[in-house]
Parts: structure tokens; C-alpha cells; sequence
């Protein structure tokens, strides 16, 4: 389950997109805090009308299934040649019909990218993965730029489309998941007990164990395909972590200064996530 919050900074009348099943998303029921005055359909939207009073907070529920998009549409080699901000235009002028597609990733960030003949494009993931192949690896998501050349990795909810150029984002503030999450309490266990162990009253590994127990459960299978293409990136992650558990037990600082010379060398000199390959590897 999760939900999408909205908090009015004045009295207002808005109309603002509500999740609907789609291609790579299966919405269920949706629960509203409160009743909207209109709800209709206009160009794929499922938009809905509030007048709200300044502060009140607006929430919808809702249960959300997603999966991965993967098409080899043939216009996704062409764009490998040109700059990843030009495909907009550059298939706009093909004919092809361009769309802004605009919601959330599932870790809650507001995200924007395009649909091509209602295929996706994300320009700015596939340029974000090459140089930083670990960027989606907290949601669990290998690096696999190619794949947002007509799909996407299944851990997004799309909620507006509109007409490219223009259009407006949708207005909702915040995507959350609903229940309790182990993974955000089990970092801060983790890293309160690094923070003793700094002070010098040594904690033990067992407060740290937990919570890398549970990214090995999250992250695993991603990790292991990031190892496979981009060693160093994985290499730096294994470096912090050992690290970090030496911290609680009997500090190494080669480990902390391997991680530090990884870090730099990884920002510093970016690396494409993809080997030099064919389009249908993705």
C-alpha cells in the first residue's frame, strides 16, 4: 500500500491526477480523505477536482503492484548517437507522437520522463546510470540504461501525461509507502552504534549485522549484476561496509582510506554501467 499527500498552502481549487492502472502499474481501490467535488477522464488522465482551505491535507491510498517495462522499440538505436536531451525533438520531428509523463519513483522522488508512442523514454535515468550505475540501487535495480530506451525498471507509479513541449507536473507533494519499514529503522540502529563506537565504547557488530542482513535481502540479486558491470562501483560499497563493522570491533583505517580513494576515483571518473553492446542485451 501506499499513498499520495497534498497540503494546501492556501484556499485553492485544484484538479490533481489520481493513480489508475496502466502498463508496468496495477492500481487497486483507491481510499480519498476526503470526497472530490468532480472526477473525470481527459487525455489518459484520471484527474479529480478539490477546493481545499489553507493547511488541509489531502491523502489518497491505494494498493500498487508494479513491474518492469521492456520493448526494443526501433527507434531506441538511433537516439544511441545523440545527446540524450535531443531525443525529444529529434523523434518529435520524426513523427512520432512525444508525451512529459510525470509521478514518482517507488523511494518517493518526484520524477519526469517522456512516452514515445506510449512506450517510456527517460533520458536523464539512462545518463544518470552510465555515469553512476549504483543511483537505483536502494530500489533494488540493477544498471541497465538501455532499458529506458522504450521501458523502464518497474519501480515507478505514472500519474500525468501531457503534451510535449509544455504541460504541467501533477501538485502532489509526497509518495509514501504505507506500514512499517525495517530497512529506514535498521540504518539508524546501525548508524547510532557506528556513532558510539567513534566515541570509543566499542558496540559490537550486532547492532550493524541487521541492517546489512537486510540490504543483501533488498539489494542482492541488483548488487550482483552491478558487480558484473561495473566492479569498481561495487567495489566501493564492500569497502564502506567493511569498514564500518571494523568500526564497531577493532577499527581499520586502510579500510576507510581504500573507500575514500574508491569514492573519489568513482565521482571523478564516471563510469558507462552498460558494456559496449548490442540494444537488445537490455
Amino acid at each position: 500500500m501506499f499513498r499520495l499527500r497534498y497540503r494546501s498552502p492556501g484556499q485553492e481549487t485544484l484538479l490533481l491526477p489520481l493513480p489508475q492502472s496502466l502498463p508496468g502499474q496495477k492500481v487497486g481501490d483507491l481510499f480519498l480523505s476526503r470526497q472530490p467535488e468532480e472526477v473525470y477522464e481527459a487525455q489518459g488522465n484520471l484527474l479529480a477536482r478539490f477546493s481545499l482551505s489553507e493547511g488541509e491535507v489531502l491523502e489518497v491510498r491505494f494498493p500498487l503492484k508494479t513491474e518492469p517495462l521492456k520493448h526494443l522499440p526501433p527507434w531506441g538505436k538511433t537516439l544511441l548517437f545523440e545527446p540524450p536531451e535531443a531525443w525529444p525533438g529529434i523523434l518529435a520531428h520524426k513523427g512520432h507522437k512525444v508525451e512529459r509523463a510525470f509521478g514518482f519513483l517507488l523511494s518517493g522522488q518526484p520524477h519526469a520522463w517522456y512516452l514515445v508512442d506510449g512506450l517510456p523514454l527517460d533520458p536523464l535515468l539512462y545518463q544518470t546510470l552510465q555515469e553512476n550505475p549504483t543511483h537505483l540501487l536502494p530500489l533494488g535495480v540493477a544498471p541497465e540504461p538501455h532499458l529506458y530506451l522504450g521501458g523502464h525498471e518497474g519501480k515507478r507509479l505514472l500519474l500525468l501525461r501531457t503534451p510535449w513541449p509544455g504541460g504541467e507536473e501533477p501538485l502532489w507533494q509526497q509518495l509514501l509507502p504505507l506500514g512499517f519499514q525495517p530497512l529506514p529503522f535498521l540504518r539508524g540502529v546501525a548508524f547510532a552504534s557506528l556513532g558510539v563506537s567513534a566515541l570509543g565504547l566499542a558496540t559490537g557488530p550486532w547492532f550493524y549485522l541487521p541492517y546489512l542482513g537486510a540490504l543483501i535481502l533488498q539489494q542482492g540479486p541488483a548488487f550482483k549484476r552491478l558487480f558484473l558491470r561495473s566492479p569498481r562501483h561495487a567495489l566501493e560499497s564492500l569497502l564502506f561496509h567493511a569498514f564500518a563493522l571494523s568500526v564497531t570491533v577493532n577499527p581499520r583505517p586502510e579500510l576507510g582510506l581504500g573507500y575514500l580513494v574508491l569514492f573519489l576515483w568513482n565521482r571523478l571518473k564516471p563510469s558507462a554501467a552498460t558494456s559496449p553492446g548490442s540494444l537488445e542485451e537490455a
